[in-house]
């Protein structure tokens, strides 16, 4: 089930209900991941949010492990940036529902601030989620300084602890937290990461981390794409993807039964090159759902 959420989320976001009441019965993961259509249901994908969370700590550890392996990345630079997401609703009784500074211009709204951890190719290793207030400042202008800035030529310093890196690297380096930001534009507009809907403070964390763990698909199979010379058009790949169906053949016996296969409709030139490309194949066969199999006779 947690497998389910994190796939609908990746490819077509939207809420628990929609996935147990549309989306799901429209997909092939009941043959896949062998979870009966009947088995899908709101209930089931809010214990599954509930159960996910606990895995948080052992999922970034396998994710640095696993990301390394395929992208062989060396982890000499981690990128660090906060954003935070809005609340529909009051949460009264999430204590990490607070107003503060929103970096989506909903000052009307509660909301929580994500601190989000990035490689320097942008692959997402680990988050935290803090109280929505923790970006708040105090400040105050002193006239007598503002005066002497506005005598002197602007500059930009930026100052690290790292020693033995050139002006040049610090400054690359430092650029790359677009990467980050990146990061979170995909996650905030694409995987529907805002608003909150959701009023506990667990399974607020748990719709992030859900988020989170999609945007990992999306990286992975961008990554993949890129490697391969397809390039980064990640929505077009999916969608070429979308098109691959399944159908059920059915063939009639001289005893009067039924003999029912269910097979992947052969990929046209298009996704077959790409699959190619990708190093990914699709099975020609499909085990039929326990209670089709029934129904059929066999």
């Amino acid at each position: 089930m947690a497998a389910v959420l994190v796939i609908a989320r990746c490819c077509e976001p939207s809420s628990e209900l929609h996935i147990a009441e549309d989306w799901f019965r429209r997909t092939a993961l009941d043959d896949l991941l062998g979870i009966p259509d009947e088995k899908v249901n709101d209930d089931r994908c809010y214990r599954a949010l509930d159960k996910l969370l606990e895995h948080k700590a052992t999922l970034e550890t396998h994710l640095k492990s696993r990301l390394g392996t395929l992208f062989g990345l060396d982890y000499d630079l981690l990128l660090y940036d906060v954003t935070s997401t809005y609340f529909e609703g009051l949460a009264e009784k999430n204590p990490l529902a607070q107003r503060g500074y929103s970096r989506d211009h909903r000052g009307d709204c509660k909301q929580v601030c994500i601190g989000l951890v990035v490689t320097r190719e942008g692959f997402p290793l680990g988050f935290e989620v803090f109280a929505g207030n923790g970006a708040q400042l105090t400040w105050q202008r002193r006239d007598d300084v503002w005066q002497q800035h506005e005598h002197r030529d602007g500059c930009y310093v930026l100052r690290s602890n790292v020693t033995d890196w050139t002006a040049e690297e610090l400054w690359t380096a430092y650029t790359q937290l677009t990467e980050a930001e990146a990061a979170f534009r995909m996650q905030k507009d694409q995987l529907k990461l805002r608003p909150v809907w959701h009023q506990k403070a667990e399974r607020v964390t748990a719709h992030i981390l859900v988020c989170f763990l999609a945007y990992v698909l999306r990286k992975t199979l961008e990554g993949w794409s890129n490697r391969a010379g397809l390039g980064l058009s990640l929505p077009t790949l999916l969608e070429e993807m979308r098109l691959i169906t399944s159908t059920d053949v059915v063939v009639p016996t001289a005893d009067g039964r039924e003999v029912r296969m269910r097979c992947v409709v052969r990929p046209d030139t298009a996704q077959s090159i790409l699959l190619t490309r990708l190093g990914m194949r699709v099975p020609q066969r499909l085990k039929l759902p326990q209670g089709v199999r029934a129904k059929a006779r066999l």
